[in-house]
């Protein structure tokens, strides 16, 4: 294989990535914390775009627990996607070709 093949192929493999990046960020996707405690909608670009908290978790006089519950909630589905996304990125890599590009 020379050289110009290589590249081609290494330059249709990036547009591929870059595309099902593309795509994935402009997925949506909804996590769901703690039996439907807190649910968390983002897309695939880390972006909040919703926050449903249960009513029961309403407690004007313990507004601590609420904040640390939907920060947690935020940081897991933040954790989440950035995993999936990750995946994409590493499934489009050929094996042993990871610190090429």
């Amino acid at each position: 294989m020379n050289f110009q093949n290589l590249m081609q192929q290494a330059q249709k493999m990036q547009r591929e990535m870059n595309k099902k990046i593309a795509d994935f960020e402009a997925k949506e996707f909804e996590y769901n914390y703690q039996n439907s405690s807190v649910i968390v909608k983002l897309t695939g670009k880390l972006e909040i775009k919703n926050i449903v908290i249960n009513d029961v978790l309403v407690d004007p006089e313990d507004k601590t627990t609420l904040q640390d519950m939907v920060a947690e909630a935020v940081n897991a589905a933040i954790k989440a996607v950035s995993q999936q996304k990750d995946a994409i990125t590493q499934s489009a890599m050929p094996k042993g070709m990871g610190g090429l590009f």
